[in-house]
């Protein structure tokens, strides 16, 4: 619940580069903001078609077509988000890029960490920010057609920061504004998210998830846990044991197999 009312300030690049590092203002190419746009991602995954560089960054104050996993809807009001996303181009050689969408979870959270969220935070496999069960962030990557010399990735963000009242109170959703108890900082808290990914990305691209697998394990919500996994042509139930080192799922069945699966391939509900 909100203690206080509050209004959101409009997006401005100045302000949100003020709250970016030297090194991180020095990854980033361009920074677009928009009032509206489509959708933050398909409008990098555009402009890549032209040959902009790695480090562009576009953020919008709403969407009318933003996009989650799966083909799902990203529910986008205007002002109510901070929808953003970031081209980085890896070198050809990189393999690890299926455990991707978990370092950058975990970017995420060190992000909300910096802004004042110190407890409560948790990550959900694959791709989910949680606050004390309830959604957050959520993560869409997407690859840009095979390149011989480098592979590009849209790294998308959706995090909540001031929905609609009726949307937050539900047990599902949560944002920034329930969860902080102060007068929103949205630009300061765009350019810790952005500094965050850029510094994160250069890392990823030079250590791999190695990086940030025992972060993410801190956080993991279902460990321990009995949960379902839906494929297209099984149910699998179990007990998640973590991830291993490729960020893949890991799940002890029934019989004490252990099974593993990869990120994308499955969606992971809790057992009612």
């Amino acid at each position: 619940m909100r203690l206080v009312k509050q209004t959101v300030e409009l997006l401005d690049s100045d302000k949100i580069k003020a709250a970016m590092t030297p090194g991180s203002l020095s990854k980033l190419h361009t920074l677009s903001v928009f009032d509206t746009i489509g959708s933050t991602n398909s409008y990098l995954m555009d402009c890549a078609k032209s040959g902009v560089l790695s480090g562009s960054v576009c953020i919008a104050d709403q969407q009318t077509r933003g996009r989650g996993r799966q083909g799902r809807t990203w529910y986008s009001p205007p002002g109510a988000n901070i929808y953003c996303s970031l081209l980085w181009y890896f070198p050809v050689q990189q393999t690890d890029l299926a455990a991707l969408s978990l370092a950058v979870a975990v970017m995420v959270a060190k992000c909300l960490t910096k802004y004042g969220i110190t407890n409560g935070i948790q990550l959900k496999w694959p791709n989910d920010v949680l606050f004390q069960s309830q959604k957050l962030a959520g993560i869409l990557l997407e690859r840009l057609p095979e390149n011989a010399e480098q592979i590009g990735i849209v790294v998308g963000v959706g995090l909540n920061l001031m929905l609609p009242q009726e949307n937050v109170e539900s047990a599902q959703w949560i944002d920034v504004a329930s969860i902080a108890h102060r007068p929103l900082q949205r630009n300061y808290l765009a350019g810790l998210l952005i500094n965050e990914i850029l510094h994160g990305l250069s890392v990823y691209q030079q250590q791999g998830f190695r990086a940030f697998i025992n972060e993410w394990q801190q956080l993991d919500v279902m460990r321990g846990k009995e949960v379902t996994v839906h494929r297209v042509l099984e149910t699998v139930t179990g007990t998640m044991e973590g991830i291993n080192e490729k960020g893949e799922l890991l799940l002890k069945s029934s019989d004490n197999t252990l099974r593993t699966f990869h990120c994308g391939e499955v969606s992971v509900r809790y057992l009612k």
